[in-house]
């Protein structure tokens, strides 16, 4: 039986392979860096694991859990029931916020003072508005919504913004709004605890993945990579590896191209136009999302152990002392995502460095540079993270190509709004199979890919309309006009882009 070439072992590549072999199919795996995972992953820097960043597992993340379930490795995930939000002089005073389960934790959560009770209701009328929008055929950016509607104080714009910032790599402005709308829908409709990696991604995902991917009969080969492609009338003619120092060209059957949209735009026009649509995946972005991790040499006290939002901060950090959670720690191990890590591009690392330390320890004071082992600071510059921009859903390719040989897969691939990240990652892999499937296995079942729920937007629409009333007294109850006071009084920053 023809074989499929599956290039590049990020999470879209490896679960590719994963879902083409159960068609009983040869897969080889190839990917040009030492370790399979890509994103999702874990590289060794300085003797130590270091996680690409933070990574969790929403409950809407169907897929992605599946997945998990079929690997067997459900165990690996530990559940969180809090986000705690850190007010600017307040440590160790935390203000949490429970997922929104109940009456009772919405409530809870009005109440929590991290914003004034009237900013946080408008804040939710803000997403209920968002949910009533119909964005078939058309985007805005997301900062462009918040900023023409009437109710919003710059209180609860920033605490939306923040919300946006802390789990993506683009500012509101070059952000869709149609896609958060569909994240939150996910969200709603499926609000279950978050789940996350007991350690680093590599121990206690990517490296069992690949264990299992070896079980079954796949090739897994690291350090290769695709040098170039050629096209031959309908179908793929050859690619050119690079397996160490030997350059190999080979003719082959199935190829499922699993690389940054970046990337397939490099391999020329003759590929670009077979993608569909045959146009616009030069239009994608990708943009940098910031880690730091600060290992200490004691156990700061009065830490929780799930995320805590600075809120408030320059950087947009979000933080979790995994030094409580993972095996083998004994003290503090702060894992912190840097949302706005392009304001510091013209720094050094070690500048950089001691700007975001210096934030943390303004948010806990209880830090001092002598706490301090190590710190390993990954501004990903090389590594962006796609983002969705206004508009872009309409340039995103689906997997399936014309040519009869081709077959593409990255969380940048055609997707239900708000999808990307590890979701959008495993999704577009089941659609690569899918995609292979239909070309050599067309007896074999379909390959399973669970959409997300959403909201529909007239039944938002109604409870937008109903609750105006409300929503205007409680604007009235603000008596907040826009302007940098407003947001300044709550602690948010609205400095400009980075």
């Amino acid at each position: 039986m023809t074989g499929v070439t599956v290039i590049g072992g990020g999470l879209a590549g490896m679960t590719a392979a994963w879902t083409i072999r159960k068609l009983g199919v040869p897969v080889r795996l190839l990917e040009a860096a030492p370790e399979l995972g890509g994103m999702a992953g874990s590289r060794v820097i300085g003797n130590r694991v270091e996680d690409h960043g933070v990574h969790i597992f929403p409950a809407w993340y169907g897929n992605a859990l599946r997945l998990v379930e079929e690997l067997s490795i459900v165990d690996n995930l530990r559940e969180c029931d809090n986000f705690y939000q850190l007010m600017p002089g307040e440590f160790p005073t935390f203000r949490t916020f429970r997922s929104l389960f109940t009456l009772g934790d919405f409530v809870k959560d009005i109440r929590s003072g991290v914003t004034p009770a009237a900013d946080r209701l408008l804040f939710y009328y803000g997403l209920i508005d968002l949910l009533a929008q119909r964005y078939e055929g058309r985007d805005e950016s997301l900062h462009g919504f918040l900023h023409s509607r009437w109710y919003l104080t710059d209180t609860a714009i920033a605490d939306i913004e923040h919300l946006f910032v802390a789990s993506s790599a683009a500012e509101s402005q070059a952000a869709s709004a149609a896609s958060f709308r569909g994240s939150i829908a996910a969200f709603s409709r499926q609000p279950g605890r978050v789940r996350m990696p007991k350690g680093d991604l590599d121990t206690w995902f990517i490296g069992p993945f690949r264990r299992r991917l070896e079980a079954d009969g796949v090739e897994v080969r690291t350090g290769v990579e695709l040098l170039e492609v050629s096209v031959d009338g309908d179908r793929l003619g050859t690619i050119t590896l690079c397996d160490g120092d030997t350059v190999i060209e080979e003719v082959n059957g199935h190829v499922v191209l699993a690389v940054p949209h970046g990337r397939l735009s490099g391999l020329g026009r003759a590929v670009t136009r077979a993608l569909r649509p045959p146009h616009g995946v030069d239009e994608l972005c990708s943009r940098p999302l910031g880690a730091l991790h600060v290992y200490l040499r004691r156990r700061l006290p009065g830490l929780p152990d799930e995320h805590i939002r600075l809120v408030g901060s320059r950087h947009a950090i979000t933080l979790i002392d995994v030094g409580q959670v993972w095996e083998g720690h004994r003290t503090t191990l702060l894992n912190c995502v840097v949302g706005r890590v392009a304001r510091l591009a013209e720094l050094s690392e070690a500048e950089a460095v001691k700007v975001l330390v210096e934030e943390l320890m303004g948010y806990l004071p209880v830090l001092t540079w002598d706490d301090i082992e190590h710190v390993c600071y990954q501004p990903h510059f090389a590594e962006p993270f796609f983002a969705p921009g206004p508009g872009s859903d309409q340039y995103r390719p689906v997997s399936s190509t014309a040519l009869a040989n081709l077959h593409i897969a990255g969380d940048f691939c055609a997707a239900p709004a708000g999808v990307a990240g590890m979701e959008g990652a495993v999704r577009s892999g089941l659609a690569a199979a899918e995609s292979v499937r239909r070309a050599l296995r067309p007896d074999a079942p379909r390959v399973r890919i669970d959409d997300i729920g959403t909201v529909s937007p007239s039944a938002a629409r109604g409870l937008r309309v109903a609750l105006a009333p409300v929503a205007a007294a409680v604007r009235l109850l603000a008596k907040r006009p826009r302007g940098r006071g407003a947001a300044a009084t709550a602690g948010h920053d609205l400095d400009g882009q980075p």
